[in-house]
């Protein structure tokens, strides 16, 4: 390590150690009183998402603690999935996880919002495109039948969580790429501009590896796993309207079902 790096390393401990206090004298052991201290700093944001901790002897020698408690308290730390170990890098701040909720039809933007995040989109592609054999089978079309492609990143607290393709029915293929990036949704620009409401959805979720360009996009490596999801919406006539491929990243995104007990008569 460079002099300057080494600097900037003692900076950082010491920055993060003026915000702890682990009293030796108290019952409750140094590594669970730096492991609670640390977590409730994380929550409220003090130690951002992406951002590194200080290395274990950097912050042992700010603190007056032993190695081995930062270790015991970083251990717990990413126990809880709080905290990341990056080979060769250090101990990073998870960034929190998006969870969806199966118990109803709502887009991207207004789930995000609901769960707290700041959920964002980078449009990749927009435009018509003939419909392939599967893609015509889910909207009921005939294959090449004109319909709407939109490719869109979409971010949430401004980290890349998903790449998402939809397919949009030949019907809504005069939509304009202006008119979804000023609404933001894309199910309020439909019903705004065609009255199209989502009613119900079928969605699958299946884990797989990452191609190149997911990779790229969402910034994972080759062996770290994604989330597909396959969705078809309808309208309230029962008719599908959009037909949806999504990858998302398996360390940022999971999925909880609303199961409820059967009704027993």
């Amino acid at each position: 390590m460079t002099q300057s790096a080494s600097t900037a390393a003692d900076a950082t401990a010491r920055e993060l150690a003026v915000r702890l206090r682990v009293d030796k004298a108290l019952p409750t052991p140094a590594y669970l009183q730096l492991r609670d201290q640390l977590a409730a700093l994380i929550a409220a944001g003090g130690w951002p998402a992406g951002r590194a901790l200080p290395s274990e002897r950097d912050l042992a020698v700010a603190l007056g603690l032993s190695r081995m408690t930062v270790r015991r308290a970083f251990g717990e730390l990413e126990d809880d999935e709080l905290v990341e170990p990056r080979h060769g890098s250090g101990t990073y701040v998870r960034a929190r996880r998006l969870e969806q909720t199966i118990d109803r039809v709502v887009g991207f933007t207004d789930e995000a919002r609901h769960l707290g995040f700041r959920p964002g989109a980078r449009l990749l592609e927009f435009g018509p495109v003939p419909a392939d054999v599967e893609v015509a089978e889910t909207l009921r079309c005939a294959p090449g039948t004109v319909v709407l492609r939109i490719a869109r990143l979409r971010t949430a607290d401004g980290a890349p969580l998903a790449l998402q393709h939809a397919f949009l029915r030949s019907s809504l293929a005069s939509l304009e790429a202006t008119e979804l990036e000023r609404d933001g949704s894309l199910y309020r620009t439909l019903e705004r501009r065609f009255g199209v409401v989502p009613q119900r959805a079928r969605q699958t979720i299946s884990a797989r590896l990452p191609h190149r360009r997911e990779r790229a996009l969402l910034e994972i490596g080759a062996f770290d796993p994604v989330l597909a999801l396959e969705r078809t919406t309808f309208d309230p006539d029962d008719a599908p309207f959009e037909y949806v491929r999504s990858a998302y990243r398996g360390d940022r995104y999971r999925v909880a079902l609303d199961l409820r007990a059967p009704d027993r008569g």
